[in-house]
């Protein structure tokens, strides 16, 4: 029986190994080839639980086979195939077994694993604790309920049963296996899911180490000789004709976006904050969009702040922040075609300072939305791909943390967060 045990407990890890091992890329987690097969793993991990399951008493038996299932559902990455395949497999062989306990069994997969789908799109939200808490609180529920109807079997069944003694001791290793199993799978699937986020973001780092040593190893040496030439044309442009000041003009403008796409390799190469202050997040978001409010006018947008509390404070460089929030502001506006609205909120959650910024744009695509803080990478026409990575990395460097949230037609949504700070703080950091 302990045997029979050990052994779910290998095939329901078995398909959680292979994710390991063969389809942790982010970009295979997304494709429908990758859910069906996950849901085929699953289901089949179910089946030979109930292939070779653990007797309890007459006709009911007892196996894990709750287990591959609900993190099937749950750890789908927020899509439903997975998890409608493996428990669709799951009751077809057990419709096929047969026997007096079946009703009873699909009854306790009602009540267990069936309400995991109302979790599907929240789960992925959650922080990895919660997450592993809510698998093993099913678990216990999967057991609950099959103790439950252990005992209905029982008295249901007390003539047939006259000369077989229930095994409640087996009921009980169940129990523990169960929430063993679910607690093993759900920390490796947190593993998987925390080994992929470190391989993205070690890419990511790659690249821009990369991009990093291009911009410091050759801005300064373009800059320089960019405001020579700059100067140059300004003094010139005083000494032509009308026809030749326009031709200045376009030269001059085309060397002020050099100058700028320069800078924001500056930045790229050196986003760290230089100098932190405390800063009251109301009034430092009225006077940042005060800034842009004729540019938002003349695109024909209305921006809208919602911040009415005054003890907001966060830690961090004006400057840079001021570029921060400028930057994705402008890029609401400029994401709306005709006519919109710019909505930016600010509060305080868990002791973190949250910012938002939402338009009511076009929106991006899902792939857009992978793509977000790669180098170059820009839904614009004319745009370089810069401004957000530099965002991103402002953002890092003054220890935020910063999301997007986006669909096509619908608009985007940006959130920062900071670590809230106090006032007194300031007085114990000057002491």
């Amino acid at each position: 029986m302990v045997n029979q045990l050990l052994i779910h407990l290998i095939i329901i890890l078995f398909p959680i190994f292979i994710q390991q091992f063969f389809l942790n890329r982010k970009k295979i987690m997304n494709s429908m080839r990758y859910q069906v097969v996950s849901g085929l793993m699953f289901g089949t991990s179910a089946i030979l639980c109930m292939a070779a399951p653990v007797h309890m008493v007459g006709e009911f038996q007892g196996d894990l086979r709750t287990i591959p299932i609900i993190i099937s559902i749950l750890y789908s990455g927020g899509k439903y195939v997975p998890g409608i395949l493996a428990i669709t497999i799951a009751a077809l062989y057990r419709v096929y077994l047969g026997g007096d306990a079946v009703v009873f069994a699909g009854i306790i997969a009602l009540f267990t694993i069936c309400p995991c789908f109302f979790l599907v799109k929240p789960f992925l939200h959650y922080k990895a604790f919660k997450r592993i808490v809510i698998c093993l609180l099913l678990a216990l529920n999967s057991v609950i309920f099959i103790k439950i109807f252990f005992y209905v079997y029982i008295d249901m069944h007390q003539g047939s049963l006259t000369h077989q003694t229930p095994n409640f001791f087996t009921l009980s290793l169940l129990v523990l296996a169960s929430l063993i199993g679910m607690g093993i799978s759900a920390l490796l699937k947190e593993h998987i899911i925390e080994t992929n986020m470190l391989k993205l973001e070690l890419e990511r780092s790659e690249k821009l180490k990369i991009v990093s040593q291009i911009a410091a190893s050759v801005a300064h040496e373009v800059r320089n000789p960019l405001t020579v030439v700059k100067g140059f044309l300004q003094l010139l442009k005083e000494s032509v004709d009308d026809k030749q000041k326009g031709y200045m003009n376009i030269a001059l403008s085309e060397l002020d976006r050099a100058v700028y796409i320069i800078t924001d390799y500056l930045n790229l190469a050196k986003p760290q904050a230089d100098q932190l202050e405390l800063i009251e997040v109301s009034s430092f978001l009225t006077h940042t969009i005060e800034i842009m409010n004729s540019y938002s006018l003349i695109q024909n947008v209305q921006m809208h702040l919602n911040c009415s509390q005054t003890d907001l404070f966060v830690w961090a460089d004006k400057p840079k922040l001021s570029q921060v929030i400028l930057n994705l502001i402008k890029n609401g506006v400029e994401a709306i075609p005709d006519t919109g609205e710019v909505i930016i909120n600010a509060y305080n959650r868990n002791e973190e300072i949250f910012i938002e910024i939402m338009d009511t744009g076009t929106g991006m695509s899902k792939e857009d939305l992978d793509n977000i803080g790669s180098a170059f990478f820009t839904t614009k026409e004319t745009g370089t791909g810069l401004g957000i990575l530099v965002t991103i990395r402002i953002v890092e460097a003054l220890n935020g943390k910063i999301t997007f949230e986006s669909k096509p037609g619908e608009g985007t949504k940006i959130t920062i967060r900071f670590p809230a700070a106090v006032p007194e703080q300031k007085v114990m950091l000057s002491m």
